[in-house]
């Protein structure tokens, strides 16, 4: 089975901020939150418990960011991601650089190009202020991190299906 990987962190480097949501979809999106360390722990013995039987883990430039961050989280928190490390990945952003001739590829655009959209309005640089929000218990902004993962999941899926139904991918 396939599943579509996103996540939300206070920083573009594991050593400098750490996961606030870990996005999965295989058939319905499922986005855990963390406010603390100990919640991050928890969020990622999630996704490793997550990872079986996933044959094949999507992702949007994955393999330059999300991957390598949960990676360093993982082992810095020593959770076992070593089904992660074996997994094989299909990083979307990467495969459209290589295949596509767009004149931008993130999500958003490349989504924009397939006539997909975003329904509520988010920026990536957002998080860590929303973050800052949630860790002083305001419900409301770690509701918008969650819909914010949960929609670039759908917007994955979206893309996956639309290279896969033209394409072949």
């Amino acid at each position: 089975m396939e599943a579509y990987l996103d996540i939300e962190t206070t920083g573009k480097r594991a050593d400098e901020g750490m996961v606030v949501a870990i996005g999965l979809l295989k058939e319905q999106p499922a986005v855990r939150t963390c406010l603390n360390l100990r919640e991050e722990r928890r969020a990622l013995e999630w996704l490793a418990e997550q990872l079986e039987g996933i044959t094949c883990l999507i992702t949007w430039f994955g393999s330059g960011f999300d991957l390598p961050f949960l990676k360093a989280r993982a082992a810095v928190q020593r959770v076992d991601m070593r089904k992660l490390c074996e997994l094989p990945t299909l990083d979307l952003c990467e495969w459209c650089r290589k295949n596509l001739l767009l004149s931008k590829y993130s999500l958003e655009a490349v989504a924009n190009y397939f006539g997909l959209s975003r329904r509520v309005p988010f920026e990536g640089a957002d998080v860590g202020a929303l973050f800052k929000l949630a860790e002083a218990g305001d419900h409301s902004a770690l509701r918008r991190i969650v819909e914010h993962c949960t929609e670039d999941l759908l917007l994955l899926r979206g893309i996956r299906r639309r290279l896969s139904d033209s394409l072949g991918l």
